[in-house]
């Protein structure tokens, strides 16, 4: 008895541990970049038709930060990422504002150029990946 709970144990343990993610987005994706400007990386999403009622937008991961998801239009969104301002000085005594970095779990291992959208459909959570981010200039 106690070799077959401990078989469904590890069962139970490996099935929990791994994320699926949406093959497919629900609406079709035309355009996914990220612009930077000053300390602020802004992740952009158009869709060729608006976003339906029964999705909901929650948050994008995108190197090791979540940011909310914030409409644009009816087919754009996107995620402002804001790294925090430092003070650098040759006197140390002039950095003592900044403050020191909070390292978070991170929910999913991605690359720097992967990023996951968080999204509600029907009432329950999905994820879909994004590979191969580009950067598109500001301009």
């Amino acid at each position: 008895m106690r070799n077959f709970s401990i078989i469904i144990l590890f069962f139970l343990v490996g099935c929990a541990s791994k994320e699926t993610f949406q093959t497919q987005f629900p609406i079709p994706i035309s355009d996914y970049f990220y612009q930077i400007k000053g300390n602020q990386t802004h992740f952009v999403i158009v869709f060729q038709q608006s976003i339906s009622e029964d999705i909901k937008l929650e948050k994008l991961y995108f190197r090791n930060q979540t940011e909310e998801i914030k409409l644009i239009s009816a087919q754009k969104v996107e995620a402002v990422f804001i790294k925090p301002d430092l003070i650098l000085d040759a006197n140390p005594e002039n950095e003592y504002g900044n403050q020191p970095p909070i390292p978070q779990k991170q929910q999913f291992q991605l690359n720097s150029n992967e990023a996951v959208l968080e999204f509600t459909q029907n009432g329950k959570i999905k994820h879909y990946k994004f590979t191969n981010v580009t950067e598109k200039s500001n301009k």
